[in-house]
């Protein structure tokens, strides 16, 4: 059996499991009775709900009413008097960012800006960024080529140049993340209020800053991380009470998910491993596929029939 379990998964181009922060929906708060944000709010859960993620377009001027609302400073002051009076007090606050608000299918957050990034990273979510304070927000825009498919990580594929932006403050950059990738020039910390849909697309990847060509991919959203990492846990454990739910992560609509759990089903089942295989030669995902017929011919080679 460990010779399923032992054969190399390069071909499955999910190059690190660093995904998109992400924390479960915090308990409503005094910033969520603002009532800015609930006018805020209930006009997006009117107008995203189940309509196309294109909708998310239609609330640009919401938003722009509550950047000019006073909302964001009111926000910052209740908190500093609770974390003064409450040193205890966490919020829901992380090193260089506070969540404002989670709801079903997006997301409003207060970033702090401080360095540039060593990386250009795609954006797997649609979003409105608009600088707080006095400073600008610049950056570079490049297209993403045609043939670019973001959930088939390809090293050849190379950015475009599409030329430069600047967004004043009191304005809104609107990243058309579907078409083009954005780079931010930050010289020193900016605060930006960031608007922004749940991720549409399977991976987040980087791309090298000199070459522009792909270097990394990375899961957009946590749970996918999560499923790969409970597919390798149960692999080790290797208890036969983890055979069917391992089988059925390998129907997931993921397409690391669904390889890890064939994987690592080859320290339960045999069987049930080159079962999988087989069917995966057929897979939507030309990583997989590939993937299944090198392991299937490794182990024809390790286990002559």
């Amino acid at each position: 059996m460990n010779n399923l379990a032992q054969v190399d998964d390069a071909a499955v181009a999910v190059a690190q499991i660093k995904p998109l922060p992400q924390r479960p929906v915090p308990p409503a708060t005094a910033a969520s009775r603002d009532p800015f944000l609930a006018r805020f709010t209930e006009q997006v859960d009117l107008n995203i709900g189940n309509n196309p993620p294109d909708s998310f377009w239609n609330l640009e001027e919401e938003f722009r009413r509550l950047l000019h609302s006073g909302f964001v400073a009111g926000f910052v002051n209740r908190e500093l008097q609770r974390l003064v009076a409450t040193p205890s007090h966490m919020g829901d606050w992380r090193p260089n960012q506070a969540m404002l608000h989670r709801g079903r299918g997006y997301a409003l957050a207060l970033w702090l800006f401080e360095k540039p990034r060593q990386y250009i990273h795609s954006t797997p979510f649609y979003g409105m960024y608009a600088p707080l304070g006095r400073e600008s927000l610049y950056y570079d825009i490049y297209k993403l080529p045609r043939g670019y498919r973001n959930d088939v990580f390809d090293p050849a594929i190379r950015l475009e140049p599409a030329g430069s932006g600047i967004t004043a403050p009191g304005g809104i950059l609107l990243l058309q993340s579907d078409q083009y990738v954005y780079d931010f020039r930050i010289e020193k910390p900016l605060p930006v209020l960031k608007f922004t849909t749940a991720a549409f697309q399977t991976m987040e990847w980087l791309f090298n800053k000199e070459s522009l060509h792909a270097w990394q991919a990375n899961d957009s959203e946590l749970i996918s991380t999560q499923l790969r990492v409970a597919a390798y846990v149960l692999g080790r454990l290797a208890h036969q009470s983890s055979l069917e739910p391992l089988e059925l992560l390998a129907t997931h609509p993921h397409h690391a998910a669904r390889w890890a759990a064939i994987q690592n089903l080859g320290r339960l089942s045999r069987a049930s491993a080159q079962e999988k295989l087989h069917k995966a030669l057929d897979d939507p995902h030309p990583h997989v596929r590939n993937a299944a017929a090198r392991t299937l011919r490794q182990l024809k080679q390790k286990i002559p029939e």
